[in-house]
Formats: structure tokens, C-alpha cells, sequence
């Protein structure tokens, strides 16, 4: 192959010779072909050696990257539908937590003022784990803190940097955590809330911090798209929800919304929501939000009614099978929302949660969870090749990206990940889906390349300068840790009224059950 396989000079890569997992094609033995790229999107999908249509391949004036794949799984780059960039520096500092005392520890609004470098280091350093995990595609919803366009723009170049493809949405609120979260009115004195609750900013200045960067489109940023991001409607006062449903028909956007993570947020839908029978799907309905443009996180707590809404308003869900365990979230009932025609995908969710960003881990969590959520056979079903669609095209589906990213065909963007079968998770090659969901470990990925650019060649990434982000990200890590124990100390006085808070809801019936109890008779 050529000896700068990243250089933007190039136009065309021939990917020659490997097993390309394809639509329609064996997901376990996947055909041997040729793939061609021609600039950022993929022109041909055929038979070993031939030039492909005409013109493709042949053109003597167009310079030609190949890349030898014989012995190589060729795969459409995951997409992780369900991440949050701001809190990779809390990664490894504390393990299961209740998502309602989790973010104390993890929202940047906890902690002081970041420099600029702090947002460019932390962003890349979530980048790089994504792009070497083989993830092309990030779906980051943002808590920006401090909410100015420098950040932003910092978090832009950062991703334009590395190469990574993403579909960026600001994630907002303006209802306090003492009125969105049950029983913390009823159990956290005065004097204890104001240390953890803070007054949220005003619905007008929230709906401008959303618009300004729609309004300049960032036209020169070719992997870059929008999507809005109230934070859960439990969190969103009215005004805000009708004000960012009006956006996305105005500007034809996705919107990606948390939705019954935990149970105490199905115990608040029954509390708050009574005017729209205790469900915080129909209140969606009612504030223009549920449609097809709609794909909400998690989905845990959600009743049989509102999974059937859902279906039928043709909007998506992420499941975050990692997150959800550590978190104490619970199990999604992911047959049932199939059933429903709910439209699924995978994420990996928050770098402090799941302190991984891995499709793979992913892929395999939920295919387990399920295994044993479920103890009825369905013979003919594969779960590993279900979950390879979520990761790709489901997740493609979920940020508005259908015609762009999650397949290998011919009109589609070129975000390919190469792995090597040559790796004992592949040895013997009985299945490329069972064995990439449940054997591989990310060991085997060599080669990723996002919209037609080489990012990661032979496991080298070709963007950024690797041991210099180490450096940087080590010292900074050692000033966050100091910072975390500052916010430790300070939410200690808290922890035993949120624990009480938490087991209210806890012990509340909510007419579902997302848990495996061991109950003996």
C-alpha cells in the first residue's frame, strides 16, 4: 500500500480481498470481496480482483490506496448512540451508584472552571477510545459548563482533529433535582439542598444556547451534525420541551432524550404526570416531541402501554446495557420493545458509568442480560447478529444517519473497521457475529477509517500525536482527583438523606419489576 494511507491528498481506496460483512450475506461467513471508496463514500462492493463498474477503479488519474484485507473481517464502524464526553476525567473514581447521587460526582457543574486544554484533552482522550474500540460514529450529548461558544468550539475541533464523526446535541434542563427527583424534598433538609441543588438557568437562555450554533450550520465541518438534547422530560419544564420540539421542525433534527433510566423516574411520572396518566411518553406526546425524529436512552422503566406508544409514533431507544448494570439501573425488556416496533440501538453512555467506551462490551452485556432475562428459546433468533445491527445501523437509525453510516454498500459513507482473524478470538473461524459479540475483546482491530480517511492504521492512529494527550491527560488527571475529593467531602452530609430518598422509590409499586431478585420461599 501507499506509505501515507491517511494523507487527505488521496481520493480512492480498493480494499481488496477480505470477508466484508454486508447486508443480506452470511453474518457468520461472510463473503470474500473487494471495497472501493471513492473520496468519502463507497462505490463498489463486488467480487475479488475485478475493476468494478466503469471507471471506478480504472481511472489512471486518480491515485489508488490499497489496503490488503485477505485474512481481515471487514465490518461498518460502530456507532455509539448513547454517549456523554464531559465526564471522562471521573472515569475509575468510584464503582456502583444510584444515577440520582451519581451525578453529584460526575456533572461538570459540580466542579471549577476548566481551562481550554482541559476540554480539548478530556474530548480527545474520549475520542481515542472510542476510535480504537472501532466506533466511527458518536452520538456526544453535552453538559457544557461553562455554556460559552469557546468550549463549544473547542469540543469541535477536537473532534475534527482525531477524525471522528459526530452528532452533537447540548444537553439542557431547567426543573431543579429537588422537583425531578422524588422524595428529596421530603427528606434532604434546607440546608443540606443548598449545597447540592442548584437553580437552573432560564428556559429563554437555554433555548438560544441550543440555537445560536444551528443557526451558522458548521458547514465546513463535513462529520459534524445536530441534534437537540433535553435531558429527560421529568427535567424540562413545558416551555422548554414545546420550545426544542419547535426547533427540530424548523431545523429537521434528531432529538436523543433520556427516558426512564431508573425507577425512581417511573415513580415521578406517577407522582407529577397525573394529567397525562402517569406517563412521561404520553407527556412527550403532548409537548410535540414523540415522532420518528425522537430516540430516547435506556428505557427501563417503561410499561407495556408506553413501549407500544412509542413503536407506533415510529421513534427509537438506546439501550446502555453497562451503564444501566453499574448505575443499578435495571434490564431493559428489549423483546418487548422489539415487539412493540420500537427501533433499537447501542450505546455505551457516560465515560464515569461505564468507564468504557466499547460497542464490543456493549454488543455482548446486552446479548447476556437478555439471555438471562429471558429464559424462553427462540430458535432461528441470533442475538449476536441482532446486536451487530444495533451497533450499526440501529445506531445510524438513531442519529438520523440511515443513509450514511451502519452499512457496507454501495452510497454509504466509508466508516469501515478492519479486524484480524488471525486473533485466538476468531480462531477457528466458525462465526464472524458469535464470535466478534462474545470472543472478541477489541484485541483484533487494526484499521479504521471514517468517511474514506485511514484514522488507525496497523493499530497506529494516524491523527494525533498519542503520547503527548498521555502526558497532558495524566497531569490533568492528578489536579481532578484533588478537585473529586473536594466534592466527595462535600457530598457526604448529603448521602444518607439521598440513600433514604432512593429507597422511598425503592419500595414504591410501579406495577413492573426491572430487576433479578433471589427470593427465597
Amino acid at each position: 500500500m501507499s506509505k501515507d494511507p491517511s494523507s487527505p491528498a488521496h481520493s480512492r481506496l480498493w480494499i481488496r480481498g477480505g470477508r466484508v460483512y454486508v447486508p443480506g450475506a452470511d453474518p457468520h461467513q461472510p463473503p470474500v470481496v473487494d471495497v472501493v471508496v471513492d473520496g468519502s463514500t463507497i462505490v463498489w462492493v463486488g467480487p475479488v480482483g475485478e475493476a468494478g463498474p466503469a471507471g471506478v477503479v480504472a481511472d489512471p488519474g486518480v491515485r489508488t490506496t490499497e489496503i490488503a484485507a485477505a485474512g481481515k473481517l471487514v465490518m461498518p464502524g460502530f456507532v455509539n448512540a448513547h454517549y456523554h464526553s464531559h465526564d471522562l476525567l471521573a472515569k475509575g473514581l468510584f464503582e456502583e451508584l444510584p444515577l440520582e447521587i451519581w451525578g453529584l460526582y460526575s456533572l461538570p457543574d459540580n466542579y471549577s472552571r476548566p481551562t481550554i486544554a482541559d476540554v480539548r484533552a478530556r474530548t480527545l482522550l474520549g475520542a481515542l477510545e472510542c476510535l480504537r474500540s472501532g466506533i466511527t460514529t458518536v452520538q456526544d450529548m453535552l453538559s457544557l459548563f461553562p455554556a460559552e461558544d469557546a468550549y463549544l468550539d473547542t469540543v469541535l475541533d477536537a473532534y475534527d482533529e482525531i477524525g471522528l464523526r459526530v452528532v452533537l446535541s447540548l444537553q439542557v434542563s431547567d426543573v431543579s433535582a429537588k422537583d425531578s427527583i422524588p422524595h428529596w424534598r421530603d427528606t434532604v433538609p434546607p440546608e443540606v439542598m443548598s449545597t447540592i441543588d442548584r437553580p437552573p438557568r432560564s428556559t429563554s437562555s437555554l433555548l438560544d444556547l441550543v440555537e445560536n450554533p444551528l443557526k451558522v450550520r458548521e458547514t465546513t465541518r463535513s462529520r459534524l451534525s445536530w441534534a437537540l438534547g433535553p435531558s429527560g422530560p421529568q427535567r424540562c419544564t413545558r416551555e422548554l420541551l414545546e420550545g426544542l420540539a419547535d426547533l427540530g421542525e424548523r431545523y429537521r433534527l434528531p432529538v436523543v432524550t433520556h427516558l426512564y433510566e431508573t425507577k425512581p423516574q417511573a415513580v415521578q411520572a406517577r407522582m407529577r404526570y397525573g394529567d397525562h396518566g402517569g406517563s412521561l411518553v404520553r407527556y412527550l406526546e403532548d409537548t410535540g416531541l414523540l415522532g420518528p425524529r425522537l430516540t430516547v436512552a435506556h428505557a427501563i422503566w417503561m410499561s407495556r402501554d408506553e413501549m407500544e406508544l412509542l413503536g407506533a409514533s415510529g421513534a427509537g431507544a438506546v439501550l446502555n446495557p453497562v451503564s444501566n448494570m453499574k448505575l443499578k439501573s435495571g434490564i431493559p425488556a428489549a423483546a418487548e420493545l422489539r415487539a412493540a416496533g420500537v427501533r433499537l440501538a447501542l450505546g455505551c453512555d457516560n465515560c464515569s458509568c461505564s468507564d468504557v467506551q466499547s460497542m464490543i462490551q456493549a454488543m455482548k452485556t446486552h446479548c447476556l442480560l437478555q439471555a438471562v432475562s429471558d429464559p424462553e428459546p427462540k430458535p432461528g433468533h441470533s442475538p449476536a447478529v441482532e446486536a451487530i445491527r444495533m451497533a450499526t445501523e440501529g445506531g445510524g437509525c438513531a442519529l438520523g444517519l440511515d443513509d450514511q453510516v451502519g452499512r457496507i454498500e454501495p452510497g454509504m459513507k466509508a466508516d469501515l473497521v478492519i479486524l484480524d482473524l488471525d486473533d485466538p478470538a476468531f480462531l477457528p473461524f466458525n462465526s464472524a457475529a458469535r464470535q466478534l459479540v462474545y470472543s472478541e475483546v477489541g484485541r483484533s482491530i487494526e484499521t479504521v477509517i471514517i468517511d474514506g480517511r485511514i484514522v488507525m492504521h496497523e493499530r497506529r492512529v494516524q491523527t494525533i500525536d498519542e503520547e503527548a494527550l498521555r502526558r497532558e491527560i495524566n497531569e490533568l488527571g492528578a489536579r481532578f482527583r484533588t478537585e473529586f475529593a473536594g466534592v466527595s467531602e462535600r457530598n457526604a452530609d448529603a448521602l444518607s438523606y439521598l440513600t433514604e430518598a432512593h429507597r422511598r422509590s425503592w419500595q414504591t409499586d410501579v406495577g413492573m419489576n426491572r430487576y433479578a431478585l433471589f427470593l427465597d420461599k
